[in-house]
């Protein structure tokens, strides 16, 4: 045990030292006590801003902007200052949404199963990326090793994204289920990034055996930094999934609900949004399908 909790110690401190590129999110971060602030200050000059909430499977430090643009939109339709809540994990997000932080929020799918399933919260849209309203889990891991499968895991290390991840967790999770297993016995050791660039960093560095990531995170890297996956490969891959969804506060005036749904559905009409979405690899938001979502009850999310 004790040559097991030195491992981890170490495999920990090195990760975070290959995800220190991440570290920069931080310079974008609004805290909830600081939008707090804001708010009360903008009662006494104008309307309150809208808050819109986001946790990204892609580089934070690298799409901030692009959110912001989307924030800028949304209150540009309501005729409001609007702000960007960003934060690390996704029960954040859905402390923030459930306990009033913030109005709008793009749910990762995850965390939407696990967390988004309140009455006051709605549903208005989904994203399409890459054609399609769909994605996968995928489970990494280094070309040259002898791992071809999930079993040839087995006493090995790997690196999850966010405990509440579909792709980055709970599909792995599932498989173990399956074979009556659970992680903390399958595996030597397993560790949360809260980055999917991170984990795959950790596989590329030999931090750990294997990682799960968002297919769409993977493919995108693939394309921008083909140098990071060029020995990698795909040795498992989940069920697919319904995008990440648009969550709203059930308590906002309805003719409000009405412009913002009416603005994500409607964005990639506009000329000026075109490019940011692009950057997002978002094609278009898509009318909210909840039956593209299991609840609780029908899986182990």
């Amino acid at each position: 045990m004790k040559i097991l909790r030195i491992r981890l110690f170490l495999i920990t401190a090195i990760l975070l030292i290959i995800c220190g590129c991440q570290s920069s999110q931080s310079t974008y971060e609004i805290h909830f006590s600081e939008s707090e602030i804001d708010y009360e200050d903008a009662q006494d000059s104008g309307p309150p801003p809208i808050r819109i909430a986001i946790s990204t499977v892609l580089s934070p430090s690298e799409t901030v902007k692009s959110y912001r643009e989307i924030a800028s939109f949304i209150g540009e339709q309501l005729d409001r200052p609007a702000i960007v809540i960003q934060r690390r994990s996704y029960n954040e997000i859905n402390n923030l949404m459930v306990n009033g932080g913030a109005d709008i929020a793009l749910f990762p799918t995850g965390a939407y199963i696990n967390y988004g399933l309140h009455d006051n919260l709605e549903g208005i849209a989904m994203q399409e990326r890459l054609g399609s309203s769909y994605y996968y889990g995928y489970i990494i891991t280094k070309e040259d090793s002898n791992i071809e499968n999930l079993e040839d895991l087995r006493g090995r290390n790997i690196a999850f994204f966010d405990p509440t991840s579909y792709s980055g967790y709970t599909f792995v999770k599932e498989k173990l289920t399956a074979r009556d297993e659970t992680p903390d016995n399958f595996f030597e050791s397993h560790l949360f990034t809260y980055s999917h660039e991170g984990s795959i960093n950790a596989v590329k560095n030999n931090v750990v055996d294997a990682a799960a990531v968002h297919s769409l995170s993977y493919e995108n890297i693939e394309q921008t930094d083909p140098d990071l996956t060029n020995d990698l490969k795909i040795i498992s891959q989940s069920e697919a999934m319904g995008t990440g969804p648009v969550l709203v506060r059930s308590d906002l005036p309805d003719t409000e609900k009405e412009i913002i749904t009416d603005s994500f559905l409607h964005m990639a009409e506009d000329s000026s949004m075109k490019q940011v979405l692009q950057e997002l690899y978002i094609d278009r938001f898509i009318p909210f399908d909840p039956g593209l979502y299991p609840t609780p009850g029908d899986s182990d999310d």
